[in-house]
């Protein structure tokens, strides 16, 4: 579904075996099993289904590799989630990667999501390793200008998350490659947040550099981005990066965001139209119902209801990264819930 047959940016022969081999070896898994049969298609996502991925210097894969399985329509049944389970503690072994796969109940479930970031890249670019090779040929594929601010919401949350958890294991010596690796994935959700807000995000990596670099207001954010993105296509190059400047850099980009988003909604009804998607009805009444749960143990859920409660766990994320002993615990707990 990508014109170039690399799986790295780099081409690196080495990796690419390695990804080739592990592809190889996922497909004839599943083919040997009973329990396949429930599986439509099985499509890599990901850096790598985008021809993205990263190659260390002695020509390994470093970055997950991310599959999504589209069922015919049902849940997985525990034999297959089984052998999804087995496959992917084989090739973490292998490959000393995560191996992960999205199970999706059928392919209208996955059209639902269509308005999000990690769907329409991946529509945008993947690989099929089983089933049907043209499941994704009639996907309601959208310009990437279409995207909606709550997916920068979405980034900022998540990256202010990798910001927490790197800080909580930054005295752990152990610990120092996920801390790397989340100090950068920081700074590019930073870039990619201002480009979503200004409706100007771009399909690869260097694209979207080169995009924000035309954004005077966030030129502070160019250092950082440009040295997660070469980690990105070579992990294990280029100077350590620091918590500190990540953390003031994240803590900039929601005030960017903020006032970009705030200009265009002037009125409570234009927020509440910003805040739909395609079935708004059932989703924002979803939302309200979900904040009215939330509202024993964080009251400024509430406000305002229609929107998701994970747009509103930015303003907690933001007070626990300033102030490590304000309810830490109950941000985490609260994301795994929403996220």
């Amino acid at each position: 579904m990508i014109p170039t047959m690399s799986y790295s940016k780099s081409a690196d022969p080495r990796v690419e075996r390695h990804i080739q081999d592990a592809l190889d070896g996922i497909r004839v898994s599943l083919a040997a099993s009973p329990e396949s049969s429930a599986i439509r298609a099985v499509a890599l996502g990901g850096g790598y289904g985008r021809g993205e991925g990263g190659a260390t210097p002695d020509g390994m894969p470093y970055n997950d590799m991310d599959f999504f399985v589209v069922m015919n329509g049902q849940d997985p049944s525990p034999g297959l989630r089984d052998l999804l389970n087995s496959i992917s503690s084989e090739w973490h072994g292998k490959l000393a990667i995560d191996i992960d796969f999205c199970c999706v109940k059928s392919l209208k479930a996955l059209y639902r999501d269509a308005h999000t970031l990690m769907i329409q890249e991946l529509f945008a670019g993947c690989r099929i390793i089983f089933g049907d090779e043209h499941i994704f040929d009639d996907a309601p594929r959208r310009p990437f200008s279409d995207l909606p601010w709550t997916e920068a919401a979405r980034l900022l949350l998540n990256r202010g998350a990798g910001l927490l958890f790197a800080r909580q294991r930054a005295s752990d010596p152990n610990e120092a490659d996920f801390v790397r690796r989340n100090l950068h994935k920081a700074a590019l959700g930073c870039g990619d947040a201002i480009l979503i807000v200004h409706h100007d995000y771009r399909s690869t990596g260097t694209e979207r550099l080169e995009a924000l670099r035309k954004y005077y207001e966030a030129s502070w954010l160019i250092p950082a981005y440009e040295a997660a993105l070469a980690f990105k296509y070579a992990p294990g190059t280029g100077k350590e990066p620091d918590y500190a400047y990540h953390l003031d850099c994240w803590e900039r980009t929601i005030t960017l965001a903020a006032t970009e988003i705030t200009r265009h909604i002037a009125s409570a009804d234009a927020h509440f139209s910003a805040c739909r998607i395609a079935d708004a009805g059932p989703r924002s009444l979803k939302s309200m119902i979900l904040s009215i749960l939330s509202a024993p143990v964080l009251p400024e859920l509430l406000s305002p209801l229609a929107v998701h409660p994970r747009v509103k766990l930015l303003r907690l994320l933001t007070t626990c990264l300033e102030d490590p002993e304000h309810e830490t615990d109950t941000f985490i707990r609260l994301w795994k819930r929403y996220n």
